[in-house]
Formats: C-alpha cells, sequence, structure tokens
C-alpha cells in the first residue's frame, strides 16, 4: 500500500538510491572540495552503495527474514565503502537497519527514530565531526522527521515524515555554503550532503511508486577550472583505508593511534568486522596501528597530493568501477613516470635506488589493488626480495615481474590488460621487458678508462643494455651512438625519459638529433624521470 514502509519498499529505494547515485555522479564529484578536492564524493557513494544492491540481488526477492537484510545491507556497505563519505554511508545505512522491526516494517515514529539513530551513530564514528557537511545534512534531516512524527496521530503513512525530512534535507545542503570556509571559498554545497538529499529522495520515491525528480545541478569546480584561484593545501597527503577484523575493546587504543598522525579519522562497524578511514602522512604507521589492534585487510593507500594536483588542473581523479580480472603494482619513482604508469590503470608505491619500499609497504599496496590477482611489476631487481617475501604474506594471488630498466618496465606496463587473466599478462609482459633493448646517458662522475675511451668528470657517458659505448662533451652526439648500439636498424620505436634535473638545452638538443638521426622511428619523451637518471632510453 502506498505510504508504507516494508522491506520490498526499503529494498526498492535502496536500488534507486544506486541509480540516483549513478546520474548525480558528476555533479557529486565536481562539488568535492572537502575535506580535500580530490573529486571522488560521488564515486565513493556509489561505489558502497553498488556493493550494497549487489547484495541485494543476491537475495530471494521474498522471505528474507528483517535481521538478515540488515545483515546483508549492513556488511556488504562496510566493505564496500570507499573514501571518507562512503564510509559514513555504511555507518548511516547500517543504523537505519537496526531499527527495522520484527516484521520488516518501519511505520512513522520508527523511521523518525531509525533517522535520529543514523546520524548520531554517523557522528559517534567520525572523530571530528564537522559543520557544514553530510553529517549536518542526516542530523537536521532526522530532526525535522522527528517533529513531523510527533504531529502524526494515526496511521502508517511515512510520506509525511520523508517529505519533511527531505525538505530539510535541502535546506540543510543549501546552508552547508556558508557553514564550511572551504564550501564558501568555492561557493558550492557539500558534495556528501549531496548524497543524503539522493539517498531520502529515493525513500520517497519508492514509497509514493514513482521515479525521483531530485533536479541534476550545477558542476562545481571538480574537473573544470577553479574559480577566484581556489588552492587546496593539504596537511595530510595519504588516505588510508582497509578492513579491521578486532575486538571493540582494542579501537580506542586505535582511534588514538590514528587521531595522532592524521584527520578524517573515521571507524564504523560492529560484530567484530570495522572499517577504518584516515587521512595522514605516515600510511605504514596507520597499516601498522590496525595490525596492532586485530587483522587487517583490503588495504587501501591513495596519494591525495596527486590526485588533488589533478583535479585542480581540471582533471577529476579518474576511478575503474568495473570489476578487474587482473591489477597492476608498480614500483617506480620520478613524478612523471608515476603520473604515466598511473596513467596505464597501474597502482604506483614510490621507490627507487637508497629507498626501496619495505614488504609491509608492497602488501599494503597489493591488497589495495582492485583484484584478487595483482602483477608486481619492479624496475630495479634489489626490490625482488621484498616483492617475494609481500606476495607470500598476502591471500591474493601475485606474479612478481622484475623488469630490467625503467623504459622496459613502462613497455610491459603499457602491455597490461585488467581484463586478462594473471598468466595472459605475465607472458605479454614478460615478452614486452624482453623485446626493449635499454639504455643510459648520464654524466661522468670522475676520471675513468672506459671501452669506449676515457672520459673525464661530467662529460657524457652512454651505456648500451649495461656496457659503456660511448663518451663525449655533447649529451646529443653521444644519444645517438647508445640508440645505434641498440639496434635502432631494426626497431620501431624510441622512448626517452628525461631526468628531473636536466637542462632543458640538453634535453631539446637530444630530442631534435634523434629526430633527424632516425627519421623513420616514432620517438616518445617523457619528461619527470628519476632525477639520478638525465635519460634513460628505451628501443623496441
Amino acid at each position: 500500500m502506498p505510504g508504507t514502509l516494508d522491506l520490498a519498499t526499503f529494498r526498492r529505494a535502496l536500488e534507486i538510491f544506486a541509480e540516483e547515485l549513478r546520474g548525480h555522479r558528476e555533479e557529486i564529484d565536481s562539488l568535492n572540495v572537502y575535506p580535500v578536492p580530490d573529486g571522488d564524493t560521488g564515486t565513493n557513494l556509489l561505489m558502497t552503495q553498488e556493493a550494497v544492491v549487489t547484495a541485494l540481488a543476491s537475495l530471494p526477492p521474498e522471505g528474507v527474514e528483517p535481521d538478515e537484510l540488515g545483515a546483508a545491507i549492513s556488511r556488504a556497505s562496510l566493505k564496500g565503502a570507499r573514501g571518507n563519505s562512503g564510509v559514513i554511508l555504511s555507518q548511516i545505512l547500517r543504523a537505519i537497519c537496526e531499527r527495522l522491526a520484527a516484521d520488516g516494517t518501519l511505520g512513522p515514529g520508527e523511521l523518525a527514530a531509525a533517522l535520529e539513530h543514523a546520524s548520531e551513530e554517523a557522528h559517534r564514528a567520525v572523530a571530528r565531526p564537522v559543520e557544514g557537511t553530510m553529517l549536518s545534512v542526516i542530523r537536521d534531516a532526522a530532526g525535522m522527521a522527528t517533529d513531523a512524527a510527533a504531529s502524526e496521530r494515526d496511521g502508517d503513512d511515512v510520506t509525511p515524515i520523508i517529505e519533511a525530512a527531505l525538505g530539510e534535507a535541502r535546506r540543510s545542503l543549501a546552508r552547508t555554503t556558508e557553514r564550511l570556509p572551504e564550501l564558501t571559498q568555492a561557493r558550492v554545497v557539500d558534495a556528501g550532503g549531496k548524497g543524503i538529499v539522493l539517498m531520502l529522495a529515493a525513500l520517497l520515491a519508492a514509497v509514493q511508486r514513482r521515479t525521483p525528480a531530485e533536479p541534476i545541478g550545477p558542476l562545481g569546480p571538480i574537473g573544470r577550472s577553479w574559480a577566484d584561484g581556489v588552492r587546496a593545501e593539504l596537511d595530510f597527503r595519504n588516505e588510508v583505508q582497509y578492513l579491521l577484523e578486532a575486538d571493540a575493546s582494542s579501537l580506542g587504543a586505535l582511534r588514538g593511534a590514528l587521531a595522532g598522525i592524521g584527520d578524517s579519522l573515521v571507524v564504523v562497524g560492529g560484530g567484530g568486522l570495522y572499517n577504518v578511514h584516515v587521512h595522514t602522512n605516515e600510511p605504514g604507521q596507520a597499516v601498522a596501528a590496525g595490525s596492532r589492534a586485530g587483522h587487517t585487510s583490503n588495504v587501501q593507500i591513495a596519494d591525495l597530493q596527486e590526485s588533488v594536483t589533478r583535479c585542480l588542473a581540471g582533471q577529476a581523479r579518474a576511478t575503474r568501477v568495473a570489476e578487474q580480472v587482473c591489477a597492476l603494482v608498480v614500483v617506480a619513482e620520478g613524478d612523471g613516470i608515476i603520473r604515466t604508469f598511473r596513467s596505464l590503470g597501474a597502482v604506483v608505491l614510490k621507490g627507487g635506488p637508497g629507498h626501496h619500499p619495505s614488504v609491509v609497504d608492497l602488501v599494503a599496496a597489493i591488497e589495495g589493488a582492485p583484484s584478487g590477482a595483482i602483477v608486481v611489476l619492479l624496475n630495479h631487481r634489489d626490490i625482488v626480495p621484498a616483492a617475494d617475501g609481500a606476495a607470500a604474506a598476502t591471500s591474493k594471488e601475485v606474479w612478481v615481474i622484475p623488469s630490467s630498466s625503467m623504459p622496459a618496465g613502462l613497455s610491459a606496463a603499457a602491455a597490461f590488460n585488467p581484463l586478462a587473466t594473471l598468466q595472459e599478462n605475465a607472458k605479454v609482459m614478460e615478452a614486452a621487458i624482453g623485446a626493449c633493448r635499454t639504455g643510459v646517458l648520464t654524466r661522468a662522475g670522475s676520471e675513468a678508462e672506459t671501452p669506449a675511451g676515457p672520459v673525464r668528470r661530467g662529460e657524457w657517458l652512454g651505456l648500451a643494455e649495461g656496457d659503456v659505448v660511448a663518451v663525449g662533451a655533447a649529451a646529443d652526439a653521444t644519444a645517438v651512438e647508445v640508440v645505434r648500439r641498440l639496434g635502432a636498424e631494426t626497431a620501431e620505436m624510441i622512448t626517452v625519459i628525461v631526468g628531473a634535473d636536466v637542462a632543458a638545452d640538453d634535453r631539446r638538443a637530444v630530442e631534435s638529433i634523434l629526430r633527424i638521426s632516425f627519421p623513420t622511428l616514432e620517438l616518445e619523451l617523457l619528461e619527470g624521470g628519476p632525477p639520478a637518471s638525465p635519460f634513460l632510453i628505451g628501443v623496441e
């Protein structure tokens, strides 16, 4: 009967909510300027809700007990939660499910109480609640629902309750612009708060048996040029999130440890399973704190600085929502090279000579990669022992591939296919590494005798496949000899990775002479290579 909220209607509301998030995803991502402007709130809310819808699809359409349905929704939203907003949403859904009656219905008073409980639990989960966020919107909506329920004397029609809550949620959302300085400066409403409005709109649409009519608002600054010079200065560079199996008694110490090294701390869950989220500059310590409290899994570490940089440049973070058959983890250094690997779909762990990642770091990257099958691509063979240790320490299926050089690693990453199996990817990636011949162009650190003749300190030294083949005062002529020795006559492409500290004149000279000397070969120059390597060359 229209106006009642039973299990079937509740399930339909959750499905409508996912549909609404799909439609509003770009809008919500574009509004995401708090706590960091990384353009992912809409994506995170959608991924969290899609986990719920997937769990609902696995249940029978009828005959499911309220406690069974509530447990499925709670567990799916907890395990599928993404980001700060997704974790808070999972707590809201969990709290509402905890108030489902034994017969699976929610009357006006029960629904208002469920929303109040959801608001309280969401606030309790956040270490430092902030006004002007989705917490404010759910609190204001719940308060209005309670007032509306108090005036309803008879009947089971929850429509007036939801309408009151939705109306206040919209007004509260509009007020967020004035409540939070970041929103005031960007002249937008809170992204997570818009998600709460969509949730209540979906609930009303399900009860009234109609399609939601929540309009898509104007896009915010993420994904296009920022207005009035809005910029973000991040205190904490990394976003860390993981599932934790632990006793409730250990959570106090965990919250204390994480609060000491970061912010945006949210811990939600119950029954021995929790979702932990924090922004920090010490991701290893954040994961270690979870390991002391219990067993961690599905560890995800994101570089917020990189995400924000892309968004401020006008490009919101790309997130792969579809399920991957295989994922790629790469160890690399150099800002430009890291960006290139990420553009190829890799989870990148920073590391190079003198600062190799630890086994703990590698395990965290593997656990955070979006698949149960992982290729770990190493661009330094010294990391192989740590990678082998990480592969043994995780429950995921891992294939470690050491590349001979950074150019060979890029060739392997370009051959990676997220929809292919682990074995298929390993085969083609290893073949790509084998087909890439590599060289180095660097400056001599001292006088020396080489197979190519004597070299003085500061002169250019050219190596092909590890052998010195050219020395000279000019970078361009030395580069030509290196490429020739790498078999340019049978090649199709030259890749040159330019180090961060290379002089502009040297870069231009090398590019120009290679284009002139090898006009039939495709030449690709990549800026931002490892600072200790002026030029890394790949020929394939």
